[in-house]
C-alpha cells in the first residue's frame, strides 16, 4: 500500500494525471484553458529530469495518460461481439496508450537533446524549440505505420469557429504548433521550485515573446471574423441534400433477421415521394447490409431512395456505404472492399474503395504471422485497399466519398486535379457509444472542411450527422443516437486555400523563420555574452 501512496506523490502520476486533463480541451468538453496547466507541467518535468531515463520515462508517462484519456473509446467497440473480443479490452486501454506514448517519449528525448546542444538560451528560445519538437512528433503520429493522427493539439481549437479558420493556411498541424506556443505562456512568469509555484523574471526578448503571442492570436481571431463574413458562397442553383441517421445499433446492424428491416427503414426515411427539390440521398457507411453488385435486385430495391428532380429529370441520386465484392469464377469470394455508391435511376453510376483502412479493425496487419488474431469487424477476410482520393460526378455535383477513418487524415482527401463541390464523409460510430469518441471524430471532420474550403456532408449511422459550410460552420445536424433526416441546401466551395494547394510548406516555411529569428537572436546573445 506504502508503494501505492508513493507512486501517488510522485512526478510519474503527476505526469499521468497532467496528460489525461489536456484531452478536456477536446470534444465534447472544450476546456481549452487546461492546455495551461497540462503543457506547462509537461514541459516543467522534462526541465526538471535528472537523467535521460527518468527523461523518457516522465514524458512516457504523460503521453499514457494523454492516449488513456484520448482513446479510451476504442476499448468500447470490443464490447459489441464481447463474447470474441471482451478479452482484449485490457490491451486496448493500456498496449494503445503505450505504444502511443512512445511519441511523446521521442519529443521529450528531442528537445533535451536540441537544448542541450544550443548555448545562451532564453525561455522563449525553449518554447520554440518543444513547439517544433511537438508539431514534428504530430507529424510522425500522422505519418508512420500507416498514421494514428488522432486528437492532435490543433483540434482543442475547435472551441470556436474564428479560431481555427487559419488552418486553412497552416492547417491542423499549424493550429497545434500555435497551440503549444500559447499553452506554455506561463513558463515565461513561473517555475515551480521544491515544488512551490514561484515568480520568475522574464528577460526582455521573453516579454516581447510574449506580447508577440498574444498578437498572433488576436490576428487569428479577425482573420477568421473576415474569413467567415466576407466571401458569399449561396449557390443559386438551390440545390439540397437530404442526410438520413438511421440509429441502428451495431449489433443488430449485420442481424441476418433484421438486414431487410433496416434497409427499409432507410428507404422510409428518405421519403421518397416529397424529395422533388432533392438533388443526392445520403446514408451512412454500410448503411446497405448486402454487398451490392450491377443488375442485382439490391439496386432495384435501392432505387426506392433515389429523389425525384424538379419536372421528374430523373437527375438525383441515393449515395450509400456498403459492400463491394469480388468472386472467382467457382463464387468463392477473394476480394472485398468497403465502399460508397453513387446509384441512379440507371443503375450504378460511381463507386470509390476505401483506401486508408483500420488496422485491425478492418485488416489484420502482416495476418500471414499473425493468423491467430481476427479483425473487429464482420467477415472472414479483411477489406482490400481502395486506389486512393477520387471525385465521383453525379448529374447535379460532383462529390470527394471520404469513409469513416479517411477523414481524420488531413492529407489525401481530395484528387487535386479534379476539385469536388462537396466532401462527403460517411461513417459508423455506433461502435463507440456515448463515448467522446463520435463528438472528436466530428470534430475532426469539421477541420477537413476548413482546410480544403470545400463543405463537407458528414452522415453517420447513429450520429453525430451534420452538414459544414467551407468554414466549417454547422449548418444543420442530427445529435448522436437520433433517428432522422434533414434537409440542406448545397452551398459554393471557396476558392482553394492555401493549405489545399501548398500542403505542408507554408507551415514548414512559418517554422524556418522563427528558426532563422532564433538563430540570429543567440548569437547576438551570445556575442553580447562573450562581450
Amino acid at each position: 500500500m506504502s508503494k501505492i501512496f508513493n507512486f501517488i506523490k510522485s512526478k510519474f502520476f503527476l505526469a499521468i494525471i497532467a496528460g489525461a486533463i489536456c484531452d478536456l480541451a477536446f470534444a465534447p468538453i472544450h476546456f481549452f484553458p487546461v492546455i495551461f496547466i497540462s503543457l506547462p507541467i509537461f514541459y516543467w518535468l522534462c526541465e526538471e529530469a535528472k537523467n535521460t531515463k527518468e527523461l523518457v520515462l516522465l514524458s512516457w508517462c504523460y503521453g499514457f495518460g494523454y492516449f488513456l484519456a484520448g482513446v479510451y473509446w476504442i476499448a468500447i467497440s470490443l464490447l459489441v461481439d464481447a463474447q470474441s473480443f471482451a478479452w482484449l479490452i485490457p490491451f486496448a486501454l493500456t498496449l494503445i496508450p503505450a505504444v502511443l506514448a512512445l511519441y511523446f517519449s521521442l519529443l521529450a528525448y528531442l528537445y533535451k537533446f536540441l537544448t542541450n546542444k544550443i548555448s545562451n538560451l532564453q525561455n522563449h528560445h525553449k518554447i520554440i524549440i518543444f513547439a517544433i519538437c511537438w508539431m514534428i512528433c504530430e507529424l510522425l503520429r500522422a505519418f508512420l505505420f500507416t498514421g494514428f493522427p488522432w486528437n492532435l493539439l490543433g483540434y482543442s481549437f475547435a472551441v470556436s469557429d474564428y479560431l481555427i479558420q487559419i488552418a486553412s493556411i497552416f492547417g491542423v498541424w499549424g493550429l497545434s504548433f500555435f497551440a503549444v506556443l500559447l499553452g506554455l505562456m506561463p513558463i515565461l512568469f513561473l517555475q515551480i521550485n521544491n515544488q512551490k509555484l514561484c515568480k520568475i523574471i522574464p528577460t526582455y526578448f521573453d516579454k516581447i515573446f510574449a506580447i508577440t503571442i498574444l498578437t498572433s492570436l488576436l490576428l487569428v481571431i479577425l482573420f477568421g471574423v473576415n474569413r467567415i463574413v466576407n466571401t458569399d458562397i449561396t449557390d443559386s442553383r438551390n440545390l439540397k441534400l437530404r442526410l438520413v441517421q438511421g440509429n441502428i445499433k451495431q449489433d443488430m446492424k449485420w442481424n441476418p433477421q433484421e438486414k431487410y428491416r433496416n434497409l427499409l427503414k432507410h428507404v422510409t426515411l428518405s421519403d421518397q415521394k416529397n424529395s422533388a427539390d432533392i438533388a443526392a440521398v445520403i446514408w451512412s457507411e454500410s448503411s446497405v447490409s448486402y454487398a451490392i453488385e450491377p443488375n442485382s435486385e439490391i439496386i432495384s430495391f435501392l432505387q426506392k431512395a433515389v429523389p425525384q428532380t424538379q419536372n421528374n429529370s430523373n437527375k438525383g441520386a441515393l449515395i450509400t456505404g456498403a459492400l463491394r465484392m469480388q468472386a472467382q469464377e467457382n463464387g468463392e469470394i477473394d476480394a472485398v472492399w468497403n465502399s460508397v455508391f453513387a446509384i441512379n435511376n440507371s443503375g450504378i453510376a460511381s463507386f470509390y474503395d476505401k483506401h486508408h483502412l483500420v488496422p485491425f479493425g478492418e485488416y489484420v496487419p502482416l495476418q500471414k504471422y499473425l493468423p491467430f488474431v481476427q479483425k473487429i469487424t464482420d467477415g472472414a477476410i479483411g477489406f482490400s485497399e481502395g486506389e486512393g482520393p477520387k471525385t465521383i460526378h453525379t448529374d447535379l455535383f460532383s462529390f470527394s466519398p471520404l469513409l469513416c477513418y479517411e477523414v481524420i487524415f488531413p492529407d489525401k482527401i481530395i484528387d487535386k486535379k479534379d476539385r469536388p463541390d462537396l466532401l462527403v464523409n460517411l461513417t459508423n460510430d455506433a461502435w463507440f457509444g456515448n463515448s467522446s469518441g463520435p463528438y472528436q471524430h466530428f470534430e475532426m471532420a469539421k477541420m477537413r472542411a476548413v482546410e480544403y474550403g470545400i463543405p463537407l456532408a458528414r452522415v453517420a449511422n447513429t450520429g453525430i450527422s451534420a452538414f459544414f459550410d467551407p468554414w466549417g460552420r454547422v449548418i444543420n445536424k442530427i445529435n448522436l443516437n437520433q433517428e432522422g433526416k434533414i434537409d440542406v441546401n448545397i452551398v459554393k466551395k471557396l476558392e482553394p486555400t492555401t493549405y489545399s494547394r501548398y500542403s505542408f510548406a507554408p507551415l514548414f516555411l512559418l517554422v524556418f523563420s522563427l528558426l532563422i529569428f532564433f538563430t540570429t537572436r543567440r548569437n547576438v546573445v551570445r556575442q553580447n555574452y562573450s562581450g
